[in-house]
């Protein structure tokens, strides 16, 4: 596929940034525009901040970090995405390809068709049937919007189901699996597998219950199903900005294996 259209997306507000790694950022935007410029490309640069509908556009290139990309993820559509890590002295860019040092050499790469995306599966979210236009590229959490209350809600795997009282519950594809899931206790899995793996966090402990599903792998088409018994259920996809309320007897289902993103990687 010919590229045409270029969309770059990062932080414009500078404020946000580290002040150690600010001009770091800086130059390689800078940098990357002169790229685009000398490549006679359409494009145009958009604050991750200000995302708001799905990009048309043949390209979206972040700099930035993982948040970046997760960001522009959630409004790629059919798009490619390339990832710069713009500061990797403090940021790990699992999902960026290039660097200030080598995103030049790798960019007009893809422009001449040698490099190839990949495709990472991403979790598809329902609420009371009702399909959220975002896919999580790394995780959903269920929770209560008050991170310090306990979570009440019911979770269905199959035909089995348990009610539970905990801080909340995961679910995480491949390529997050490695992410807060793993910190909080579950398995690293491969980013391109199409299975997905769900993690109750800090579940409730007391004589009388003994949780049986707590944690484990579903396979590609099983869904994990939480109906909340809370007023101020939340699910929070890829990190704290993107959450949408859950009302009480909500059910809340994500399978994964769906919509795959391409990236490269």
């Amino acid at each position: 596929m010919k590229i045409k259209q270029v969309v770059v997306v990062t932080k414009l507000h500078f404020h946000d940034l580290r002040k150690t790694t600010k001009h770091i950022h800086k130059e390689t935007l800078k940098e990357v525009i002169h790229l685009l410029e000398s490549l006679d490309v359409r494009f145009r640069v958009v604050d991750r901040n200000k995302l708001k509908n799905p990009l048309k556009t043949d390209l979206i290139i972040t700099v930035g970090g993982d948040g970046t990309v997760l960001a522009a993820s959630h409004f790629a559509g059919s798009a490619l995405l390339f990832g710069i890590n713009s500061a990797p002295q403090t940021s790990t860019g699992y999902f960026c390809h290039a660097n200030p040092k080598n995103f030049k050499r790798r960019l007009k790469e893809i422009f001449s068709g040698k490099r190839k995306p990949v495709e990472l599966p991403r979790l598809e979210i329902r609420i009371s049937g009702v399909k959220l236009p975002y896919c999580a590229l790394n995780d959903m959490l269920f929770a209560c919007r008050l991170q310090g209350e306990t979570a009440r809600y019911q979770i269905r795997i199959g035909l089995k189901k348990e009610e539970q009282k905990s801080s909340g519950v995961w679910v995480a594809t491949g390529a997050g699996s490695t992410a807060a899931l793993y910190s909080a206790g579950g398995k690293k899995d491969s980013p391109f597998s199409k299975r997905i793996q769900y993690f109750v966090r800090e579940p409730f402990h007391y004589p009388k219950n003994n949780y049986h599903l707590v944690k484990g792998f579903l396979r590609p088409g099983q869904k994990v199903t939480i109906t909340s018994e809370m007023r101020s259920g939340m699910i929070f996809i890829d990190g704290g900005k993107l959450y949408f309320h859950v009302p009480r007897y909500a059910k809340v289902t994500a399978r994964g294996g769906v919509r795959p993103l391409k990236i490269f990687l």
